[in-house]
């Protein structure tokens, strides 16, 4: 009986004696695993690129936003100059400014021959406010030369350009009614169209169209 109770108090003490597992110290976690990893680098990477693309959006619109004010700016002083000139001008032609035995001189008009604008002419002459009937030299001329459109005040002798090079005149159009001397005055309408860029990613196409009326009549001689 004594040593059945010696033996269990010794196996007691030997599972007391047994080394446990030790627990993690404090502070330490377990790491991120290789597919949680190549799941966050693939989130930053698609932010990275919609951010990417929206500077790249905003500086393209701020781009195109000068190129419009080019537009306006520049091409608007251009058609402003031609109406004040035209609105105090006389004797017009219209015409191709080329192998015309009529220019600049022989007043001429330039009608519209459809609903489609087609019709009128891409040159336009006229006697200025200080000029003389009488000189054939002193012409006032516009014209489409390649992109811009140029200005003439001897008759077609020496041309200068109105436009800026950011601007591409594609079509330039000029349409008369009362050029013949008669009692009405003569009203000439303009037609321009073309685009703005310094770059052809972010060009802006533009289609002006304006009207002058001249002050005085046109009356027959």
């Amino acid at each position: 009986m004594k040593k059945s109770l010696h033996n269990i108090v010794g196996l007691m003490k030997r599972v007391r004696g047994t080394p446990r597992s030790r627990p993690l110290r404090s502070g330490l976690t377990a790491g991120f695993t290789l597919l949680e990893m190549v799941i966050a680098i693939g989130i930053f990477l698609t932010a990275l690129t919609i951010i990417l693309g929206a500077l790249v959006s905003i500086n393209d619109a701020a781009r195109k936003a000068r190129s419009e004010r080019v537009v306006f700016d520049n091409l608007s002083a251009a058609i402003d100059s031609m109406s004040r000139s035209m609105r105090v001008g006389s004797n017009f032609y219209c015409g191709s400014c080329v192998g015309d035995s009529d220019f600049p001189l022989t007043p001429k008009n330039c009608p519209m021959t459809d609903e489609l604008g087609n019709g009128g002419n891409v040159c336009i002459a006229f006697e200025g406010q200080q000029g003389d009937a009488n000189n054939a030299d002193d012409q006032i001329v516009y014209k489409l030369s390649g992109r811009s459109i140029e200005r003439s005040i001897n008759s077609g002798g020496a041309y200068l350009p109105l436009t800026a090079p950011e601007l591409n005149i594609s079509s330039l159009k000029f349409y008369i009614y009362g050029a013949t001397p008669a009692g009405d005055q003569p009203v000439v309408t303009m037609l321009v169209r073309g685009s703005a860029s310094t770059t052809l990613r972010i060009a802006t196409k533009f289609d002006i169209q304006t009207t002058v009326s001249t002050y005085t009549p046109n009356l027959a001689p």
